[in-house]
């Protein structure tokens, strides 16, 4: 029997089917290989969305007026409390209750149509990932995999929610552990801890109780670290502090919100770390996006110059679009690949950044010592028919 019509006879059976309703869009979603399920009340009806590769796809609205009880099955199956509605809740589902390979993380929300849960699939297959799995460029990743091994220093990683940074920075930690032997003291301080890492000392803020990312970097800078993980510098406190720990003998590696590799200095600028410090502790930064594959199944090619969406006129006979097909349930694509651009702190760099130059200016050098740009690298994808110049579009935006 098709989803659509097996959930809907759920729904219409009422409350006797709430728990084969959620059971069936758990297993739905294990078995699209969907990251995220979202099951939102409306007014008489219930809304599942499956996130594939990255993207949000529709997957039935369900004529029901048992919406609160949908939620609260999840809430049940995550342990979490039931005649709470006005306040988010967190949780995990234990993989026993469902049949899934790994724990499921919720989180609900309350909306003005009733509480919204949302259930996060984790993929087994990524949890022992390392960079050569990740699809990097092999330069790109011969160079990480040096300031990896360097004893100091600040390596930063940018890039939206979503663009698989936390795979990469875990990757990152199995290469220190590979490399060491364990016999550095690695801590990490996350928001929340995805992957739990043997040989690994991992803290979760908790801002309710004042323990953000400054108050624990304060207190692990005392506890002897050695290569220190900042899940993310969201404030000047955080920046000073994780700078000062790669200048004083610590490997710091961590996120920042910025559109580009050189954009991170600005982004630093900002936040108020002085220029001098930036460039005395930062050696290397990677830039990162995530566009989905075309599935192998159904691509077809760009016809004329118009599919192509101001790519350049080059492609035309090379560039493929989405199709649909059973395979990659109708979406068009099946799985994602990295693009990326990697910026080296060399001495052009330095000046400019001491200098405060702007993001542009900082681009222009960088290019000019050799990285390629999040575009450039995405028009090679395209040629070599991995995505689309739609889904080039849709992550890099109209530009």
């Amino acid at each position: 029997m098709e989803f659509r019509e097996h959930i809907q006879g759920l729904a219409a059976s009422g409350p006797d089917g709430v728990c084969d309703f959620v059971d069936a869009v758990i297993q739905e979603g294990l078995r699209r290989q969907a990251s995220d399920i979202h099951i939102e009340q409306g007014a008489g009806r219930v809304f599942v969305r499956f996130r594939l590769d990255g993207v949000l796809h529709p997957a039935v609205p369900v004529q029901t007026d048992f919406g609160g009880n949908i939620v609260a099955r999840v809430k049940v199956l995550a342990e979490l409390l039931t005649y709470q509605t006005d306040v988010p809740q967190e949780g995990r589902i234990d993989k026993a209750k469902v049949g899934a390979p790994a724990d499921l993380r919720v989180a609900t929300f309350p909306t003005v149509q009733g509480e919204k849960a949302v259930i996060r699939l984790f993929d087994p297959n990524t949890e022992q990932l390392r960079l050569p799995d990740l699809g990097y460029p092999e330069e790109v990743r011969q160079k990480f995999e040096r300031r990896l091994q360097m004893p100091k220093g600040v390596i930063l990683l940018t890039g939206p929610a979503g663009s698989g940074k936390t795979t990469t920075i875990y990757a990152a930690l199995r290469y220190v552990l590979d490399h060491t032997g364990g016999a550095k003291n690695v801590v990490t301080v996350e928001d929340p801890v995805e992957r739990v890492l043997e040989g690994v000392t991992q803290t979760q803020v908790r801002p309710a109780a004042g323990l953000d990312f400054a108050r624990c970097l304060r207190s692990l800078m005392r506890q002897d670290p050695e290569v220190i993980v900042i899940g993310e510098i969201r404030d000047g406190e955080t920046a000073n502090i994780a700078i000062e720990a790669g200048l004083t003998g610590h490997l710091v590696i961590t996120t920042i919100h910025s559109g580009t590799a050189p954009g991170t200095f600005t982004r630093l600028l900002d936040m108020g770390v002085e220029p001098y410090l930036t460039t005395s502790a930062v050696t290397f930064v990677l830039a990162q996006r995530l566009v989905r594959r075309l599935c192998e199944s159904c691509k077809k090619r760009v016809e004329d110059k118009a599919g192509l969406l101001g790519l350049p006129e080059d492609l035309l006979g090379k560039a493929f679009d989405a199709g649909g097909c059973a395979d990659c349930f109708g979406t068009g694509y099946a799985g994602r690949s990295v693009i990326v651009e990697c910026l080296e702190v060399s001495e052009p760099i330095r000046r400019l950044v001491l200098e405060r130059a702007e993001s542009d200016a900082l681009e222009r050098a960088a290019v000019a010592e050799g990285m390629t740009p999040l575009k450039d690298a995405a028009i090679e994808a395209v040629r070599e028919g991995l995505t689309s110049p739609a889904e080039v579009r849709r992550v890099l935006g109209p530009e």
